[in-house]
């Protein structure tokens, strides 16, 4: 089964909801996800290495392990993995800090990048504010439905 584009951008709706929601109240966030299921519900994933304070590069592996099992078990019809990422200059982006999520189904995986500046607002209660920039995105090589996994 394939994602359609309104499920696929449901799946970066919820991550870029979830990013801001982390980046106002934390400052950063860990790598998270979502997952489309056959019947095509979104839901939430993340990953717990059982450190305090694990490597981030420790959980976005961790997640894509599951989501690649997920793919190819065909338990997901499509993933998102996010991360917080300091965007390539090459793409000459708003801000160089920015959301990533990398978006995939069978035949379509793109890195959605959405840039970001965060600031601190209020006279007497400081809290942090995100302004996202307009998305972009990045074809790329697919890691979650590759054709050996889909046979």
């Amino acid at each position: 089964m394939q994602a359609t584009p309104e499920q696929l951008h449901e799946m970066l709706t919820y991550c870029i909801g979830f990013a801001r929601t982390m980046l106002e109240e934390a400052g950063d966030f860990y790598p998270f996800g979502a997952t489309l299921s056959p019947q095509g519900v979104v839901a939430a994933v993340g990953a717990d290495s059982g450190e305090e304070r694990p490597a981030p590069a420790e959980i976005y592996k961790l997640l894509g392990e599951a989501l690649l099992n997920g793919a190819a078990s065909g338990e997901h019809a499509g993933v998102a993995l996010a991360a917080n990422v300091n965007i390539p200059p090459e793409y000459s982006s708003a801000s160089q800090d920015g959301l990533r999520v990398h978006l995939e189904t069978r035949g379509y995986s793109r890195f959605i990048y959405v840039p970001y500046a965060m600031s601190m607002q209020g006279l007497f209660k400081k809290r942090r504010v995100v302004q996202f920039a307009e998305p972009f995105s990045v074809e790329v090589t697919p890691t979650f439905y590759v054709t050996d996994h889909n046979a």
